[in-house]
């Protein structure tokens, strides 16, 4: 957008959120996107029927403007009402409440969008907001003080995040005997009472220091005054100053460095750990080579739109280390069940069986990106190394794979010419970037809304840079997902998009070990076993120590009738991978059940219902396991959860979804779910 075609207004903004979201989708995915698709649905009829409208909803957030700040504060009041009534037929733990925050403010127009302090104050305004509550700012309050029958609290002025001036903020009461009333100061006092007012209670504060030094730090007349110029100071030894490592307290209060050409670096001296891991309390035993668990970086960029950036800084970082065959690095789906967790790096170490722990943070201001880091060794308390980078934010592909090498040299691991060139190709354009880690987020939720979003920004991301694998990959994915969703009108067309997808990412990006693993999933998907099998050898091959390309390649085993294969390789993932997803357990189970070892398969099946207790090919496994062992009553309760997921199941039409080359195998595992019950 140029100068020229800058849009200005003034509006009313209305930003909504859930209150312990990520709780809610930790304890209940589905139940909770079902829960927040209702009442979006409901709050978006809402805001239409006072003459609102819905500027954006990610994720849990709704941002939504309107001509006048009356109707935003009535829309609200509304929107609370109608939830709470609904969240009253709910489990106190499954209920979910919404904060909301309204400002009157001015915002830039950008075709549909609306951005400006005037959003970041709404926002602001929300996250002061108790769980079902609203905040309005001083601005809405002068316009809609006397116009509704509402009460409200003012809260003082609040600064908040990346807003210059303190924000006069008031809480909004809802019941009808607050109507009419404001508790607490106005915020329309004038400055000179409210400076008289900060001289008196200055005033008040030095009498009584006066009388607190008095009374404790002043000489009783008995003893001989010393005074300061007798006082006898021992001179002492300088210390070399120490520097704290990078943390969460100070990466928040320092702001970053002004844009420069130079290329700002420090490393920072550290010292050692109190805690250090013990061995012996090893949840895994130590690899026989340096073993890395990389945590989420943390996002001190004070915007929750930022996460995705963090998110993709932290998975760049495992990408490049799981290459190197000489070392052991543990999945992301596994680190990241610390995120916004303050757990000791001894816990980490000890829980995922690891020696050494890397945190770090990340912090976006415009076009400047300050990430820290720091690399531990659990074992001996140490900090090994300690760096802050101050970058412009186009450096940040050179700047990962320099935060990378640093940690294997810190590590001691010799690297040989050709590992080093083991580098996934970075985009030419960071846009482009930016938008498939959007884009990854939203499928990682594997919901119809998720997909589709996820295609049409990993479409903008090619139209950027129609050179980046990496996007090529993800519509590729979203293609095979629709396939998975039941959203594809033609799965056979889907599959042979997706594979035309993913072999232009190969062309582009031909050492990106995740092609291969796709495209060799995709080729079991349409029968085509040796195939599979080759690609899926290149990307363990190529990444060795990635937890994916083994757990696709003992997939592709699986269904090419080679379990005692697959197995090794499902055991290899889940070690690099100890708390992953469903599906590892999920196949490693099938492995088993292939070979008649039923009991064990039915151990890894219930291991990945402990994931995801409503997982329904994981109680269609059971079903069909406990019927093949004869445990009969068993199979039936299972087939029993298989119905209450999914009322409409066909037996015939999930026969024709199984990939597995050999029928037999097929006719014995359909039998079994017959004589369960299913039909």
């Amino acid at each position: 957008m140029t100068i020229q075609e800058v849009k200005r207004k003034l509006t009313a903004i209305l930003s909504a959120d859930v209150k312990g979201y990520s709780r809610l989708m930790g304890e209940d995915e589905e139940g909770t996107i079902r829960t927040l698709n209702t009442y979006k649905e409901v709050m978006s009829n809402l805001i239409q029927q006072q003459r609102g409208r819905v500027v954006d909803a990610p994720g849990d957030n709704v941002l939504a403007e309107f001509g006048s700040v009356v109707d935003a504060v009535r829309c609200a009041v509304d929107i609370q009402k109608e939830l709470k009534t609904r969240n009253a037929e709910l489990p106190e733990d499954r209920r979910m409440e919404f904060r909301i925050g309204v400002n009157l403010g001015d915002v830039v127009e950008d075709g549909e969008q609306i951005l400006g302090d005037g959003v970041n104050i709404a926002a602001r305004l929300e996250s002061l907001s108790e769980a079902g509550g609203i905040c309005i700012s001083g601005t809405a309050y002068d316009q809609v003080e006397n116009k509704l029958s509402l009460g409200y609290e003012y809260l003082g002025e609040q600064t908040v995040k990346n807003i210059a001036r303190p924000v006069r903020v008031y809480r909004v009461l809802m019941g009808p005997e607050a109507a009419g009333k404001v508790i607490g100061e106005k915020g329309g006092k004038t400055r000179q009472w409210q400076m008289a007012t900060m001289g008196l209670v200055i005033g008040v504060i030095l009498v009584v220091a006066v009388v607190v030094i008095w009374k404790f730090y002043i000489p009783s007349t008995s003893k001989p005054e010393v005074t300061l110029k007798e006082k006898v100071v021992t001179p002492q030894p300088e210390k070399a100053p120490i520097v704290a490592p990078p943390s969460t307290e100070v990466a928040l209060k320092e702001k970053l460095v002004p844009s420069s050409p130079e290329k700002v670096s420090k490393t920072i001296i550290t010292s050692p750990l109190v805690d250090k891991a013990d061995p012996k309390k090893m949840a895994l035993p130590l690899p026989d080579k340096p073993s890395i668990a990389v945590l989420p970086f943390t996002n001190m960029s004070g915007e929750k739109e930022q996460e995705y950036f963090s998110d993709g800084i932290t998975e760049n970082i495992i990408t490049g280390l799981s290459k190197i065959p000489r070392l052991f690095v543990i999945a992301r789906n596994s680190t990241f069940i610390y995120k916004g967790k303050g757990v000791k790096v001894q816990q980490v170490a000890e829980e995922l069986g690891v020696r050494y722990v890397l945190e770090g943070s990340v912090q976006r201001s415009g076009n400047r990106v300050r990430i820290t880091a720091q690399l531990i060794d659990a074992l001996t308390g140490n900090h090994l190394w300690a760096e802050r980078y101050d970058r412009d934010l186009k450096d940040i592909f050179a700047l990962q794979d320099e935060i990378t090498m640093k940690i294997l040299i810190s590590m001691r691991v010799k690297l040989t010419e050709g590992e080093q060139a083991l580098r996934v190709r970075s985009p030419r354009n960071l846009e482009a970037f930016l938008k498939i880690l959007q884009a990854q987020e939203y499928m990682q939720r594997f919901n119809t809304e998720g997909n589709i979003m996820g295609k049409q920004l990993a479409e903008e991301a090619i139209a950027l840079d129609p050179e980046f694998a990496w996007a090529y990959y993800a519509l590729a994915s979203a293609h095979m997902m629709d396939v998975w969703l039941g959203l594809s009108k033609s799965p056979k067309e889907s599959l042979e998009k997706a594979v035309e997808l993913t072999q232009k990412a190969i062309s582009l990006d031909p050492k990106d070990s995740r092609h291969y693993a796709l495209i060799g999933y995709l080729y079991t998907m349409k029968r085509d076993y040796d195939k599979a099998i080759a690609e899926g050898e290149k990307a363990v091959a190529l990444d060795p120590g990635g937890a994916e390309a083994h757990a696709l390649l003992g997939m592709d085993l699986n269904y090419a009738d080679r379990p005692k294969e697959a197995i090794p390789l499902f055991e290899k993932a889940i070690r690099l991978n100890p708390f992953g997803p469903t599906s590892y357990f999920l196949n490693y189970g099938t492995s088993y059940r292939m070979m008649g070892q039923y009991q064990e398969a039915i151990t890894q099946y219930k291991k990945a219902l402990r994931i995801a207790p409503n997982n329904i090919i994981a109680h269609i496994a059971l079903a069909g396991t406990y019927s093949l062992l004869g445990r009969d009553e068993e199979a039936r309760a299972e087939a029993e959860e298989v119905l209450r997921l999914n009322p409409k199941f066909s037996l015939e039409s999930y026969a024709k979804m199984l990939p597995f080359k050999n029928q037999a195998q097929i006719d014995r595992f359909i039998e079994a779910l017959r004589k369960a019950g299913l039909k």
